[in-house]
C-alpha cells in the first residue's frame, strides 16, 4: 500500500470543546483532541462512553451542538456571530471536502450485498470522485491483492468471511484515498480467529504513515499500533497521552480500572 507522507505545519485533525446530546442526554461533555498526519490515534474506554458518537460526529454522520472541529485546515462548523456558544455548520462545498478527506471502516463491514467486491469498491470512486471506470477498477484490483484478497473481486459479500469483509471495508475506505481514516471497532463483529487478519492490515496502514483514528477493544493493539492514546468514560476525555503512559504511568484510578479487565492483553 502507498500512502502519501506529509510534513504538517498544523494537526490534521483539531477538535476543541465538542459536545453532543441525544435529547436530555449529553453523551459527549467537552471533547478536545489534536492528531497530526501519519499518526495513530486510538480511543479506548467502557461501552458507552461516547466513543462511536464522537467518530460519528467527525464523519458527519451525526451533527453536534458546540465546539470546534477542523480537519486537513477546513472548519466544519462556525461560532454564529453575537450568539456566543452556537454554531452553525459549514457551507455544502465546505463538508464535501472534509467528507471526502476522511474515510470510516464501520465494525459491521456495511458491504453492498448486491455488487460484487469489485463493484464495492469501484462504486464511489466513479459516482463520487469521476475516476475512470477502467482506473477505478485498477485500483480496486490493487487493493485486494494488498488486502490479500486477490481473485476475490468477482464474489459476494455473502461468500467471504467476516474477516474478508473487513478487509474489503478498507480496501473500500482506501479507494476514495482519505487522508484521515476513522475505524469503529473494526474487530468486534469478528470470531476471535479472524481478528489478526483484520488487525495485521490496520498495522500495515500504520507502518506507512496513514492518518487513523481508532476506536478498539483490543488494549494491547491500542497500545502497540498507536501514537496517542485517549480513555474516554461517561462522555469526556478521562486520560490521554503516549501509549506508554496510559497503559503504564498514569495513576488515573477510573483508568486503571478499566485496564484491570484486560491485565493479559
Amino acid at each position: 500500500m502507498t500512502i502519501e507522507k506529509t510534513q504538517p505545519t498544523a494537526p490534521i485533525l483539531e477538535v476543541k470543546h465538542l459536545k453532543k446530546s441525544f435529547g436530555d442526554l449529553q453523551v459527549l461533555k467537552d471533547i478536545s483532541l489534536d492528531l497530526n498526519a501519519g499518526e495513530v490515534l486510538s480511543i479506548i474506554g467502557p461501552s458507552g462512553s461516547g466513543k462511536s458518537t464522537l467518530l460519528r460526529c467527525l464523519t458527519q454522520l451525526e451533527t453536534f451542538e458546540a465546539g470546534e472541529v477542523k480537519v486537513d485546515g477546513k472548519d466544519m462548523v462556525t461560532p454564529v456571530p453575537g450568539k456566543e456558544g452556537k454554531i452553525k455548520y459549514a457551507p455544502t462545498k465546505v463538508l464535501r471536502e472534509i467528507r471526502l478527506s476522511t474515510g470510516l471502516v464501520f465494525q459491521n463491514f456495511n458491504l453492498f450485498p448486491h455488487l460484487t467486491v469489485l463493484q464495492n469498491l469501484t462504486l464511489a470512486p466513479i459516482r463520487v470522485l469521476g475516476v475512470n471506470r477502467e482506473k477505478a477498477r485498477a485500483t480496486g484490483r490493487r487493493l485486494l491483492k494488498e488486502m490479500g484478497l486477490e481473485g476475490k473481486e468477482s464474489s459476494y459479500p455473502c461468500e467471504l468471511s467476516g474477516g474478508q469483509q473487513q478487509r474489503v471495508s478498507i480496501a473500500r475506505a482506501l479507494a476514495l484515498k482519505p487522508k484521515i481514516l476513522f475505524f469503529d471497532e473494526p474487530t468486534s463483529a469478528l470470531d476471535p480467529e479472524l481478528t489478526g487478519e483484520v488487525l495485521k492490515i490496520i498495522k500495515q496502514l500504520a507502518e506507512e504513515h496513514m492518518t487513523m483514528v481508532i476506536v478498539t477493544h483490543e488494549m494491547a493493539f491500542a497500545r502497540d499500533v498507536a501514537n496517542k492514546v485517549i480513555f474516554m468514560d461517561k462522555g469526556v476525555v478521562v486520560e490521554q497521552g503516549t501509549p506508554d503512559f496510559v497503559f503504564n504511568q498514569s495513576e488515573n484510578k477510573r483508568l486503571a480500572s478499566f485496564l484491570k479487565r484486560f491485565s493479559r492483553a
